[in-house]
């Protein structure tokens, strides 16, 4: 059990961290986030209700999804069909306010830290390729010469 909750944690923070370096929109990742929570409790009870678990789960995240990305469409169409022109041009400002300094701020923020985490792993990746050239070549090499 405990270590089914660490792996549920650890999948949530996946979740979360390639969340943050995308730019969608948090509502994109209710689905995943659901089908996993339901699948967690599900298998709780064997194959059968985590598969019920998921499909419920994922299903609720799509429900979710929806409603908080047609918030801003109901506003428009109440404005539309009110003939509310201020009401209009205010949910336009405050679409544009949204994507202000401090957004683009932690866009190149996020910009920044996905080159140092590209970096990282170039750095750790590189020389494990290498390494494992140059074993096999000497591998090779050797068995080369005792066959000789």
């Amino acid at each position: 059990m405990n270590r089914c909750l660490g792996r549920l944690v650890l999948v949530f923070f996946l979740l979360s961290v390639s969340g943050s370096f995308t730019g969608c929109s948090k509502a994109s990742f209710y689905p995943a986030l659901g089908a996993t929570g339901g699948a967690a409790v599900g298998s709780l009870g064997g194959p059968g209700p985590a598969a019920g678990g998921a499909a419920l789960g994922w299903g609720v995240g799509e429900t979710a999804k929806y409603m908080e990305e047609n918030k801003h469409l109901t506003e428009q169409v109440k404005a539309l069909s009110e003939g509310d022109i201020k009401q209009l041009v205010n949910n336009q400002l405050d679409a544009s306010m949204d994507n202000g300094f401090f957004d683009s701020m932690l866009t190149e923020f996020y910009g920044l830290l996905k080159l140092c985490l590209i970096g990282v792993v170039l750095w750790n990746v590189i020389p494990i390729i290498y390494t494992r050239y140059v074993h096999k070549k000497a591998k090779d090499e050797i068995s080369n010469r005792t066959t000789n």
